[in-house]
C-alpha cells in the first residue's frame, strides 16, 4: 500500500484558490487491490482542487485504456475510458458527517486527502456490467476460434416434441357458469 501514497493531497498547506495535480495510473496501481475488475491499464488523471474556506472542490478528468476482458470469448482488449466526476469535500468538527457519492466529509483536524480509493472507484464503476470486444473496443471483434469452438459446443436444438397427454389439456376451456 506504500505505492499509494503518492495518490494523496496534503490539502492543509495549500493557499485558497485552484490548484491542479496529475497522477499516472497503470498496472501497479490496480495491483493493490485484490479484487479489482481492472486489471491493468493505462490513465492519467486530472484532478482540479478549488480549495475554499470550509470545503472543497474537486473536479476528476481520467482518460486512457483500460485492459478488459471480453465476456463472450475471453480475450483480453484495451477500452478507452473517459471519465468526469466532481467531489465536494466540507469540513466538519463534528465527527458523526455522513459522507455521500457527491460529498465528503473530513474532520477539521484532518490534513490530507486520500484520492486512491476514489480513483479506483470511478474507473471500476465506468467498466460496462457485459464486456464485448465489438462494443468496447476499438475496431477489435471476438476470437474467431473461440466463438467457433463454442458453437461446436453448444447442444443441438432440437424441435419441441410434445406430449400429446400435455396436448389434449390444452383443449380446456374454464366454464365461468
Amino acid at each position: 500500500m506504500n505505492y499509494l501514497k503518492q495518490y494523496r493531497i496534503p490539502f492543509s498547506g495549500l493557499s485558497l484558490g485552484t490548484h491542479d495535480f496529475e497522477f499516472d495510473i497503470d498496472k501497479a496501481f490496480f495491483d493493490c487491490y485484490d479484487y479489482s475488475i481492472v486489471k491493468d491499464g493505462n490513465l492519467k488523471a486530472l484532478v482540479n482542487l478549488h480549495k475554499q474556506e470550509n470545503m472543497m472542490v474537486l473536479r476528476f478528468g481520467i482518460t486512457g485504456t483500460v485492459t478488459l476482458t471480453c465476456d463472450v470469448c475471453l480475450s483480453a482488449f484495451p477500452a478507452k475510458t473517459n471519465i468526469e466526476e466532481k467531489l465536494i469535500v466540507k469540513f466538519t468538527s463534528d465527527d458523526m458527517g455522513e459522507s455521500s457519492e457527491e460529498i465528503m466529509v473530513l474532520a477539521k483536524h484532518e490534513h490530507e486527502l486520500d484520492l486512491a480509493p476514489l480513483l479506483y472507484e470511478y474507473i471500476n464503476v465506468s467498466v460496462p456490467h457485459y464486456i464485448k470486444c465489438s462494443e468496447q473496443g476499438d475496431n477489435i471483434s471476438c476470437d474467431e476460434t473461440v466463438l467457433e469452438k463454442l458453437n461446436d459446443l453448444a447442444p443441438e436444438q432440437e424441435e419441441k416434441q410434445t406430449d400429446p397427454r400435455w396436448d389434449a389439456l390444452k383443449n380446456i376451456t374454464y366454464n365461468k357458469n
